[in-house]
C-alpha cells in the first residue's frame, strides 16, 4: 500500500484514488505520517492539531481517526489501546 500526500494541494493518494480531506483530517494523517509505526497518544495529536486554546475536547480526534479510516481504509491507522495511534505503513510520500 502506498500513500502520496501532496501538502501543497491538500491531497491524499492512495491505491490510485485521490481524496480530498478536511483540514483537520488531513493534518491528523500528515502528523501520523512523519514518523510511520511510531505511536502518537490522543493527547499529543490534539495538542498539535488543535493546540492549547481550543475549546474542543481530546475525544475529537477519535472521531477524526474514524472517518480517517471509513475514507481510506481499516488497515492503515492502528489504534494502540491505553496508548494512541499509528500509521502501519512504511510506504509514505509526502511532497511539501
Amino acid at each position: 500500500m502506498h500513500i502520496h500526500i501532496n501538502r501543497e494541494k491538500f491531497l491524499v493518494i492512495k491505491d490510485a484514488q485521490e481524496y480530498n480531506l478536511p483540514k483537520k483530517e488531513f493534518e491528523v494523517l500528515c502528523l501520523l505520517c512523519t514518523i510511520p509505526g511510531k505511536v502518537f497518544s490522543r493527547s499529543a495529536i490534539f495538542q498539535k492539531i488543535w493546540g492549547e486554546t481550543s475549546l474542543s475536547k481530546e475525544r475529537t480526534v477519535d472521531v477524526h481517526i474514524v472517518n480517517l479510516r471509513k475514507k481510506l481504509g481499516n488497515d492503515l491507522i492502528r489504534t494502540i489501546k491505553g496508548v494512541g495511534y499509528k500509521m502501519t505503513t512504511e510506504n509514505v510520500e509526502v511532497k511539501e
